[in-house]
């Protein structure tokens, strides 16, 4: 098993400190979002490369794998039972699974973003791709969370009664 870059473990205990949860698998790091998605993280040649997942699958895969069995289940319901209501429900379903498949697309792009302005924050990301990167030691560290600000109804309702 490859050792993991140093770039990476940087940015694996960033997003740690941030809650995700973070998998190594020795030369990528895999994030873990929800509805079973998530984002394997690789780091070549002084670059970050992002690839979603859903599942097993690539996002586009999982999104052919999802929409290829909702269209052999309506088939099947047709072929089977006609224009009953069970087709209809499994119909039905299939729309609703495409729609989860949806909410994953969301998911996963929300935190590409999130993890692109992450990096280009901390100076990561370069423009060619010759360029060094910044050392994990010199890289800037996450600005510690301030304390949790706690509002008395009292103090905030200035309305008279």
């Amino acid at each position: 098993m490859d050792s993991l870059d140093p770039e990476l473990a940087a940015l694996r205990a960033e997003l740690e400190e941030l809650d995700y949860v973070v998998v190594d698998h020795g030369d990528h790091i895999c994030v873990r979002l929800p509805l079973i998605s998530s984002v394997r993280i690789r780091h070549e040649r002084g670059r970050f490369r992002f690839s979603p997942q859903f599942g097993p699958f690539r996002r586009s895969g999982g999104l052919f794998f999802t929409t290829a069995v909702s269209i052999a289940a309506v088939a099947a319901a047709a072929f089977a039972f006609g224009m009953s209501p069970v087709t209809f429900v499994v119909g039905f379903l299939g729309v609703v699974v495409l729609a989860h498949d949806a909410c994953r697309f969301v998911l996963t792009e929300g935190f590409l973003t999130r993890l692109q302005q992450l990096l280009a924050t901390t100076g990561a990301l370069h423009t060619t791709p010759n360029a060094g990167v910044l050392a994990a030691a010199t890289r800037p560290a996450l600005a510690a969370r301030p304390p949790a600000a706690v509002l008395e109804q009292r103090v905030a309702d200035r309305s008279t009664v």
